[in-house]
């Protein structure tokens, strides 16, 4: 008779995921570095293989809205992934790293 497996918890990037998405900021995906405790939250277009597709916000804007929404989060770095080619120059990937000071996320 096998043991059953332990029930794992969600990890620490995918939980911080979930309390962003909660309070309306659409990431698409987060991490957390576990020798830093810094997070990466990456932001994407949903329209990427549309070449006239605005894009989304730039990485300053995500900054701002996730220290809006958590009082605890400090903004480490930023970046934006431009697409040149394309009429207007989209941000097509926004990246932003963020520490927690007190690991509530």
């Amino acid at each position: 008779m096998q043991t059953p497996s332990p029930i794992r918890k969600r990890l620490q990037g995918k939980r911080f995921l979930e309390a962003l998405q909660s309070v309306g900021i659409e990431a698409h995906n987060a991490s957390r570095n576990r020798r830093t405790g810094i997070y990466t939250v990456m932001f994407c277009d949903p329209n990427i293989s549309d070449l006239n597709s605005p894009g989304i916000a730039p990485a300053r804007v995500w900054a701002e809205r996730i220290t809006a929404a958590f009082e605890d989060a400090e903004v480490i770095d930023m970046y934006d992934s431009v697409a040149e080619w394309r009429p207007g120059k989209p941000v097509i990937f926004a990246q932003v790293k963020v520490r927690i000071k007190t690991q509530s996320a």
